[in-house]
Protein backbone atom coordinates (compact mmCIF):
# COMPACT_ATOMS: atom_id res chain seq x y z
CA UNK A 1 0.00 0.00 0.00
CA UNK A 2 1.16 3.75 -0.91
CA UNK A 3 0.02 6.59 0.46
CA UNK A 4 -0.03 10.42 -1.13
CA UNK A 5 -0.84 13.23 1.32
CA UNK A 6 -2.59 16.01 -0.63
CA UNK A 7 -2.63 19.37 1.15
CA UNK A 8 -5.72 21.14 0.81
CA UNK A 9 -7.74 24.50 2.35
CA UNK A 10 -4.94 26.51 4.45
CA UNK A 11 -3.88 23.20 6.73
CA UNK A 12 -6.36 20.06 5.69
CA UNK A 13 -4.17 16.77 4.60
CA UNK A 14 -6.62 14.30 2.72
CA UNK A 15 -4.55 10.73 2.55
CA UNK A 16 -4.47 8.54 -0.93
CA UNK A 17 -3.76 4.83 -0.29
CA UNK A 18 -3.43 2.69 -3.63
CA UNK A 19 -1.88 -0.42 -4.85
CA UNK A 20 0.89 -0.04 -7.55
CA UNK A 21 -0.19 -2.91 -8.57
CA UNK A 22 -3.69 -2.18 -9.98
CA UNK A 23 -3.36 1.23 -9.48
CA UNK A 24 -6.39 1.14 -7.64
CA UNK A 25 -7.23 3.57 -5.05
CA UNK A 26 -8.73 4.59 -1.26
CA UNK A 27 -9.48 8.36 0.02
CA UNK A 28 -10.08 9.30 3.36
CA UNK A 29 -11.67 12.28 4.53
CA UNK A 30 -12.14 14.33 1.36
CA UNK A 31 -13.36 17.49 2.43
CA UNK A 32 -12.91 18.57 -1.35
CA UNK A 33 -13.27 16.65 -4.38
CA UNK A 34 -11.21 18.69 -6.92
CA UNK A 35 -7.51 18.19 -5.50
CA UNK A 36 -8.29 14.12 -5.17
CA UNK A 37 -9.62 13.96 -8.96
CA UNK A 38 -6.01 15.99 -10.18
CA UNK A 39 -4.19 13.63 -7.86
CA UNK A 40 -6.25 10.74 -9.57
CA UNK A 41 -5.88 11.61 -12.71
CA UNK A 42 -1.74 12.60 -12.59
CA UNK A 43 -0.96 8.87 -10.70
CA UNK A 44 -3.02 7.16 -13.43
CA UNK A 45 -5.23 5.80 -10.27
CA UNK A 46 -9.22 5.10 -9.84
CA UNK A 47 -11.16 5.81 -6.65
CA UNK A 48 -12.72 2.50 -5.05
CA UNK A 49 -13.69 3.72 -2.02
CA UNK A 50 -13.98 6.44 0.59
CA UNK A 51 -13.24 6.40 4.18
CA UNK A 52 -14.65 8.96 6.66
CA UNK A 53 -13.97 9.37 10.00
CA UNK A 54 -16.01 12.23 10.90
CA UNK A 55 -18.77 14.40 9.58
CA UNK A 56 -17.06 17.94 9.70
CA UNK A 57 -17.66 19.64 6.08
CA UNK A 58 -13.96 19.84 5.40
CA UNK A 59 -13.75 16.08 5.50
CA UNK A 60 -16.90 15.12 3.66
CA UNK A 61 -17.28 18.09 1.50
CA UNK A 62 -16.26 16.04 -1.65
CA UNK A 63 -18.25 13.02 -1.15
CA UNK A 64 -21.22 13.58 -3.05
CA UNK A 65 -18.80 15.14 -6.02
CA UNK A 66 -16.13 12.01 -5.99
CA UNK A 67 -19.33 9.84 -5.97
CA UNK A 68 -20.79 11.30 -9.48
CA UNK A 69 -17.20 11.18 -10.83
CA UNK A 70 -16.59 7.42 -9.52
CA UNK A 71 -20.16 6.03 -9.50
CA UNK A 72 -18.89 2.74 -8.61
CA UNK A 73 -17.04 4.08 -5.61
CA UNK A 74 -17.96 2.76 -1.83
CA UNK A 75 -18.28 4.96 1.52
CA UNK A 76 -17.22 3.74 4.90
CA UNK A 77 -18.13 5.50 7.88
CA UNK A 78 -19.14 6.13 11.21
CA UNK A 79 -23.04 6.01 12.25
CA UNK A 80 -24.05 9.33 11.46
CA UNK A 81 -27.04 11.08 9.03
CA UNK A 82 -24.84 13.89 8.08
CA UNK A 83 -22.66 11.55 5.98
CA UNK A 84 -23.78 10.84 2.53
CA UNK A 85 -24.66 7.25 1.69
CA UNK A 86 -22.27 5.58 3.85
CA UNK A 87 -21.71 1.72 4.93
CA UNK A 88 -21.37 2.15 8.32
CA UNK A 89 -18.64 0.49 10.47
CA UNK A 90 -18.13 0.29 14.35
CA UNK A 91 -15.69 -0.06 16.60
CA UNK A 92 -13.86 -3.03 16.58
CA UNK A 93 -15.10 -4.02 13.67
CA UNK A 94 -12.40 -5.47 10.82
CA UNK A 95 -12.73 -3.67 7.35
CA UNK A 96 -10.70 -5.36 4.35
CA UNK A 97 -10.84 -3.13 1.37
CA UNK A 98 -9.68 -5.55 -1.18
CA UNK A 99 -8.43 -3.13 -3.69
CA UNK A 100 -5.39 -2.51 -1.43
CA UNK A 101 -5.41 -6.09 0.11
CA UNK A 102 -5.42 -4.57 3.41
CA UNK A 103 -7.23 -4.60 6.67
CA UNK A 104 -8.22 -1.81 9.39
CA UNK A 105 -8.67 -2.03 12.71
CA UNK A 106 -12.06 0.75 12.84
CA UNK A 107 -11.80 2.39 16.40
CA UNK A 108 -14.21 4.65 18.08
CA UNK A 109 -12.38 7.84 19.20
CA UNK A 110 -15.62 9.94 19.84
CA UNK A 111 -14.95 12.92 21.77
CA UNK A 112 -14.34 15.76 18.77
CA UNK A 113 -17.63 14.61 17.74
CA UNK A 114 -19.87 12.24 19.02
CA UNK A 115 -19.36 9.54 15.89
CA UNK A 116 -15.83 10.29 14.97
CA UNK A 117 -14.18 6.96 14.15
CA UNK A 118 -10.59 6.11 13.44
CA UNK A 119 -8.84 3.29 11.22
CA UNK A 120 -5.97 1.41 11.99
CA UNK A 121 -3.96 -0.65 9.58
CA UNK A 122 -0.06 -2.01 10.26
CA UNK A 123 1.17 0.61 12.70
CA UNK A 124 -0.63 3.48 10.79
CA UNK A 125 -3.18 4.87 11.96
CA UNK A 126 -5.47 7.99 9.79
CA UNK A 127 -7.54 9.43 13.18
CA UNK A 128 -9.05 12.56 11.68
CA UNK A 129 -9.45 15.20 13.78
CA UNK A 130 -8.99 13.23 17.67
CA UNK A 131 -5.42 13.57 17.87
CA UNK A 132 -3.12 16.01 16.23
CA UNK A 133 0.62 16.35 16.23
CA UNK A 134 1.75 18.07 20.13
CA UNK A 135 -2.52 18.64 20.47
CA UNK A 136 -5.93 17.09 20.21
CA UNK A 137 -9.01 18.02 18.74
CA UNK A 138 -11.26 20.39 20.53
CA UNK A 139 -14.54 18.77 21.89
CA UNK A 140 -17.40 19.89 20.30
CA UNK A 141 -19.75 17.66 20.76
CA UNK A 142 -18.43 14.92 23.04
CA UNK A 143 -17.28 14.79 26.32
CA UNK A 144 -13.60 14.90 28.60
CA UNK A 145 -14.50 11.26 29.09
CA UNK A 146 -15.61 10.20 26.00
CA UNK A 147 -11.68 12.26 24.63
CA UNK A 148 -9.75 11.05 27.57
CA UNK A 149 -11.07 7.44 26.34
CA UNK A 150 -10.39 7.54 23.17
CA UNK A 151 -6.74 8.73 23.84
CA UNK A 152 -6.07 5.86 25.91
CA UNK A 153 -7.25 3.59 23.37
CA UNK A 154 -4.60 5.21 20.78
CA UNK A 155 -1.59 5.27 23.42
CA UNK A 156 -2.15 1.36 23.49
CA UNK A 157 -1.13 1.31 19.67
CA UNK A 158 2.49 0.66 19.38
CA UNK A 159 5.31 3.30 19.56
CA UNK A 160 6.02 2.70 16.22
CA UNK A 161 2.91 3.97 14.62
CA UNK A 162 2.97 6.77 12.23
CA UNK A 163 -0.31 9.52 13.14
CA UNK A 164 -2.20 10.98 9.52
CA UNK A 165 -3.93 13.50 11.47
CA UNK A 166 -6.23 15.79 8.78
CA UNK A 167 -4.37 18.81 9.84
CA UNK A 168 -0.86 20.84 10.32
CA UNK A 169 -1.07 22.19 13.46
CA UNK A 170 1.92 21.44 14.92
CA UNK A 171 3.82 24.79 15.49
CA UNK A 172 0.75 26.17 16.76
CA UNK A 173 0.03 23.31 18.85
CA UNK A 174 3.79 23.38 20.47
CA UNK A 175 3.35 26.77 21.43
CA UNK A 176 0.54 25.88 23.64
CA UNK A 177 2.63 22.66 25.34
CA UNK A 178 5.51 24.63 26.31
CA UNK A 179 3.27 26.42 28.88
CA UNK A 180 1.93 22.95 30.08
CA UNK A 181 6.00 21.66 30.05
CA UNK A 182 8.29 24.41 29.69
CA UNK A 183 11.55 21.65 30.68
CA UNK A 184 10.47 19.12 28.88
CA UNK A 185 13.14 18.97 26.55
CA UNK A 186 12.03 16.14 23.93
CA UNK A 187 9.54 18.63 23.21
CA UNK A 188 11.48 21.61 22.73
CA UNK A 189 13.74 19.08 20.35
CA UNK A 190 9.93 18.45 18.64
CA UNK A 191 10.00 22.52 18.04
CA UNK A 192 13.72 22.86 16.69
CA UNK A 193 12.29 19.75 14.19
CA UNK A 194 8.97 20.90 12.48
CA UNK A 195 10.72 24.59 12.61
CA UNK A 196 13.03 23.41 10.34
CA UNK A 197 10.80 21.04 8.30
CA UNK A 198 7.78 24.16 7.56
CA UNK A 199 11.09 26.10 6.65
CA UNK A 200 11.50 24.09 4.38
CA UNK A 201 8.16 23.74 3.10
CA UNK A 202 7.87 19.76 3.83
CA UNK A 203 5.06 18.31 6.55
CA UNK A 204 5.48 17.28 10.35
CA UNK A 205 2.43 14.97 9.79
CA UNK A 206 2.71 11.73 9.64
CA UNK A 207 4.28 12.09 13.10
CA UNK A 208 5.37 9.01 15.28
CA UNK A 209 3.29 8.29 17.97
CA UNK A 210 6.18 7.18 20.51
CA UNK A 211 7.18 11.23 20.00
CA UNK A 212 3.50 12.33 20.86
CA UNK A 213 4.32 10.41 24.10
CA UNK A 214 6.63 12.35 24.95
CA UNK A 215 5.89 15.31 23.78
CA UNK A 216 1.66 16.02 23.80
CA UNK A 217 0.52 17.19 26.51
CA UNK A 218 -3.14 15.64 25.72
CA UNK A 219 -1.53 12.28 25.54
CA UNK A 220 0.70 12.96 29.05
CA UNK A 221 -2.08 12.97 31.86
CA UNK A 222 -1.00 10.72 33.61
CA UNK A 223 2.59 12.71 34.06
CA UNK A 224 3.86 14.80 37.14
CA UNK A 225 4.90 17.30 35.58
CA UNK A 226 1.52 17.87 33.60
CA UNK A 227 -0.71 17.25 36.13
CA UNK A 228 1.30 19.84 38.87
CA UNK A 229 0.89 22.37 35.56
CA UNK A 230 -2.69 22.51 35.38
CA UNK A 231 -3.06 22.27 38.95
CA UNK A 232 -1.06 25.35 39.76
CA UNK A 233 -2.99 26.96 36.17
CA UNK A 234 -6.05 26.91 37.81
CA UNK A 235 -5.04 27.07 41.45
CA UNK A 236 -7.14 23.46 42.22
CA UNK A 237 -6.75 19.81 43.35
CA UNK A 238 -6.90 17.17 40.96
CA UNK A 239 -7.11 13.52 41.77
CA UNK A 240 -7.68 11.67 38.12
CA UNK A 241 -6.32 11.51 34.42
CA UNK A 242 -9.53 12.81 33.44
CA UNK A 243 -9.65 15.15 35.15
CA UNK A 244 -6.31 16.09 33.96
CA UNK A 245 -6.93 16.02 30.42
CA UNK A 246 -10.23 18.27 30.56
CA UNK A 247 -8.61 21.36 32.62
CA UNK A 248 -5.77 21.12 30.09
CA UNK A 249 -7.91 21.06 27.31
CA UNK A 250 -9.91 23.75 29.01
CA UNK A 251 -6.47 26.05 29.69
CA UNK A 252 -5.87 25.58 25.87
CA UNK A 253 -9.79 26.88 24.59
CA UNK A 254 -9.58 29.45 26.88
CA UNK A 255 -6.28 30.91 26.70
CA UNK A 256 -4.34 29.62 23.27
CA UNK A 257 -6.70 29.05 20.49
Amino acid sequence: MEILQIPAFTDNYFWILYSEENRKATVIDPGDSKPIINALSENNLDLSNILITHHHADHIGGVNDLIKEYPEVEVFGPSDDRIPKTKIVNDKDNLYLENIKTHFQVLDVAGHTKSHIAYYTEEKLFCGDTLFSCGCGRLFEGTPKQMHKALSKIMRLPNETLVYCAHEYTLDNIGFAKLVEPGNEDLLNREKEVTKLIEQNKFSIPCLLGVEKKTNPFLRFDYPSVKSSVENHYNIKIDNATDVFMYTRKWKDEEYD
